[in-house]
């Protein structure tokens, strides 16, 4: 179907993850779940893959420690086309 291996999706956007989370503690609690999952384009052995999230809505809670937060995710190849595209949701520690 794809003319060769491909990479499962899900193990695409595991990846991702690791690729925007840092090590160090940082204002961001929690992940608690995506939105709006799209696979787009294969992913072949040997392709090299960058994340890029832009806040897209924040949402303060009152009554609680913590916010919000909803992250336009977009993974995409060397050659710039986009491999997934979706929403990132967390819980963010107010500064």
């Amino acid at each position: 179907m794809f003319g060769g291996i491909v990479a499962h999706g899900y193990l695409i956007v595991s990846i991702a993850a690791g690729l925007f989370v840092s090590p160090e503690p940082g204002p961001v609690l929690a992940n608690y779940g995506l939105e709006n999952l799209r696979f787009l384009t294969p992913v072949y052995p040997g392709d090299e893959l960058t994340v890029t999230l832009t806040a897209k809505q924040i949402t303060p809670r009152e009554n609680a420690d913590y916010g919000e937060v909803r992250w336009d995710a977009d993974v995409t190849k060397q050659d710039g086309s986009s491999v997934a595209k979706y929403d990132v949701l967390t819980l963010v520690a107010k500064s």
